[in-house]
């Protein structure tokens, strides 16, 4: 803008000498060309410096003062350039010299003020372009700073939205990932169910038919026997089935009860008598050593099922063996034990001993194994109890990390 300010001031100073420069030739100051020449040069710097000097009194001062401002501003400056240069060149008109000073001074005057109503209005319109041009380049200014803040919000509203629907997508994976799990245990525990119920419910049927028989026959000394092995094996029944009955109903509630403070060692026996009549069966025995102050917090129900499951493995893995349980303190935890001779498969081992419950247990597990290791590797995850399994020599032995109360 500054350059177009020189172009423009230049323009107009040198219309001006031009524009007079006729009527001097017809007065006959052509036959004195340096004078006029070097008068012509002064006039062009008067009005040079009245257009630099007329635009900045317009940029501090607007309407009248301005334009009265200028029009004075001519006036000396006409009255300054004609008293420093007139001794070397005549400035017209001629006659200005031979009038009094006030006259000079007028006269002089009377000519800045013909100059400014060539100048002011040229700067005027100058000063218009240039704030429509300032105001022009202001608006597009601030349409390009709206631009790239609309830009900014809308790249910032992108990356929001794209954060909210990967987390979206994390959790439905999530999600997915669970209830696929959750499929797979369901699946496997209709398909155990068979496995781990049939065996005994023959055995119901066969004990009823005999008692059947005997009372037919009235052979009531022997019925009392079968009795009791009929209530024992209903026992078990009943604790296989509520056990599975109520793992099914984890994947719908997606809680556990609020933790208790549990007797370690009476929650064992508990378990144990429940598997009398079985164990017998088996020929196996249980040898417990457990510190009967060892308390812990837990779950009383599920660790029960975790229990209940590890000691059924157990009895179906050994023959005419001793079972033994322990149980020992370990800095914040209580760390049970439970041993049996007979060995694991190794892939099974690995697999209980995964950090992770969403893994599948190794195919045919829950067939040849039964439901309990799936149940047990659930469960523990859900209570936070580390498990650990370990089978060498002919001896399989599964840990479990308690927290203390």
């Amino acid at each position: 803008m500054n350059n177009f300010l020189h172009r423009t001031g230049l323009i107009v100073a040198a219309s001006i000498p031009l524009f007079i420069l006729p009527a001097r030739i017809s007065e006959g100051q052509w036959k004195d060309p340096v004078n006029l020449i070097g008068s012509e040069v002064v006039i062009f710097m008067m009005s040079l410096a009245c257009w630099y000097a007329i635009n900045m009194i317009q940029q501090r001062y607007r309407r009248w003062p301005g334009l009265l401002l200028s029009i004075l501003c001519c006036c000396v400056l006409s009255n300054v350039f004609y008293f420093t240069f007139n001794p070397i060149f005549k400035d017209f008109p001629f006659r200005t010299a031979q009038n009094p000073i006030g006259i000079k001074i007028l006269m002089l005057s009377s000519r800045g003020v013909l100059m400014s109503v060539i100048i002011i209005p040229a700067a005027y319109f100058l000063k218009r372009d240039r704030d429509a041009r300032n105001h022009r380049k202001e608006n597009e200014r601030l349409a390009i700073e709206k631009v790239k803040i609309e830009n900014r919000l809308l790249d910032q509203a992108v990356i929001e939205r794209t954060q909210a629907l990967q987390q979206t997508l994390s959790t439905l994976e999530v999600s997915q990932e669970i209830l696929e799990h959750q499929l797979y245990i369901q699946s496997r525990l209709v398909a155990s169910i068979t496995h781990d119920i049939r065996g005994p419910f023959k055995f119901l049927i066969i004990i009823s038919e005999e008692i059947c028989r005997l009372a037919q026959n009235k052979e009531y000394e022997q019925i009392g026997s079968y009795t009791i092995e009929l209530n024992k094996s209903l026992e078990t029944m009943y604790g296989f089935v509520d056990n599975i009955l109520e793992f099914t109903k984890l994947p719908v509630h997606q809680k556990l009860d609020a933790s208790e403070q549990i007797n370690l060692a009476q929650i064992v026996k508990d378990k144990v008598k429940l598997f009398e009549g079985i164990i017998s069966t088996n020929g196996n025995q249980v040898h417990l050593d457990i510190d009967p102050i060892i308390v812990v917090t837990s779950n009383p129900h599920f660790l029960g099922i975790i229990i209940h499951n590890l000691l059924d493995n157990s009895n179906k893995n050994a023959v005419n063996s001793v079972i033994k349980i322990a149980a020992t303190v370990d800095q914040a935890a209580a760390l049970l034990t439970i041993e049996n001779n007979g060995s694991m498969a190794q892939d099974i081992v690995e697999w209980v001993n995964l950090k992770s419950n969403h893994t599948y247990p190794p195919v045919g597990t829950a067939e040849t194994q039964g439901i309990g290791l799936i149940l047990v590797k659930e469960i523990t995850s859900l209570l936070d109890i580390k498990l650990f399994m370990e089978s060498s020599n002919n001896i399989t032995k599964v840990t479990l990390a308690i927290q203390l109360a």
